[in-house]
């Protein structure tokens, strides 16, 4: 049997967080309007600066994608002199898809750690009861040597915390840039994704930032983003897979899209999904 690589302990602590956000596709002059609208509010703190540097993710999959379709996305950023390692997965994990519930939530939950290991490890992350049901289902024919880069997110962030109802606390991220292919032949175009995310209190605070943003920008052509972006990334290489790598992005891409969850709910599975 093949030796396992794996980095050394990681430097910092795995942290682990849940992730409840709302993910919709604007334009550069609907972010200008949305931070007018934000200030008019008040109850705002900065959190990056007003013109953010790019933010630089390679993500890494299977030569065939086993991780797309576990639901997983994992990828590693350059913090300075550390760089970090993210995984996102779906909220259970039990279920391989990444679905918005009734109120056009993505649920996930996202693990990371910082070191200055640039290799990518799924085994650095095995320790997190978390991932069981996924360890149950990859660890026996998985091994960090298959993870290879496979496409880069070139996005510029800026991070607004908003006090909302409830005591809680709504983070809109303003991403602007690009999904781009390793060799930098292609990408995508210029992407304007705003995400708003629960960072602290009552899920009332989010749907409450929800109702108020679609009823003022829902008009003027705000909408759900259709697809994330770690879809958009694989999209770029769909020209080049082979029949084994097509087959498999087109089931992750089936499963994880609202036309699938609306076939499943009218097939009156929609209890699985949630359970």
């Amino acid at each position: 049997m093949s030796k396992i690589n794996t980095l050394p302990k990681p430097v910092t602590k795995i942290e682990e967080s849940p992730e409840p956000e709302i993910q919709y596709a604007a334009t550069a002059e609907l972010f200008a309007e949305i931070h007018q609208w934000l200030e008019a509010r008040g109850g705002n703190k900065q959190k990056t600066a007003r013109e953010p540097e790019d933010d630089v993710a390679t993500y890494y999959d299977t030569h065939n994608y086993r991780l797309l379709r576990e639901g997983i996305e994992y990828r590693i950023k350059n913090k300075g002199h550390m760089m970090r390692h993210d995984m996102k997965l779906p909220f259970d994990p039990s279920n391989r898809e990444v679905l918005p519930d009734e109120n056009d939530i993505l649920w996930r939950t996202e693990l990371k750690f910082k070191t200055k290991e640039v290799k990518p490890s799924l085994m650095a992350f095995w320790g997190q009861a978390l991932l069981n049901p996924v360890k149950e289902r990859l660890q026996r024919r998985f091994f960090d040597k298959e993870l290879h880069p496979q496409f880069l997110s070139i996005f510029s962030k800026e991070k607004i915390d908003h006090n909302a109802v409830c005591g809680s606390r709504v983070e809109y991220s303003f991403q602007t840039g690009h999904m781009e292919s390793i060799a930098r032949s292609k990408r995508t175009p210029t992407l304007h994704i705003l995400e708003i995310e629960l960072r602290k209190g009552d899920l009332k605070g989010l749907l409450s930032e929800k109702a108020a943003l679609e009823a003022e920008f829902g008009p003027k052509g705000l909408v759900l983003l259709p697809q994330r972006k770690v879809i958009m990334g694989f999209e770029l290489l769909s020209d080049d897979m082979t029949a084994k790598q097509a087959a498999s992005f087109r089931d992750a891409k089936i499963r994880n899209t609202r036309a699938y969850a609306a076939a499943i709910e009218e097939a009156g599975f929609g209890a699985r999904l949630a359970a």
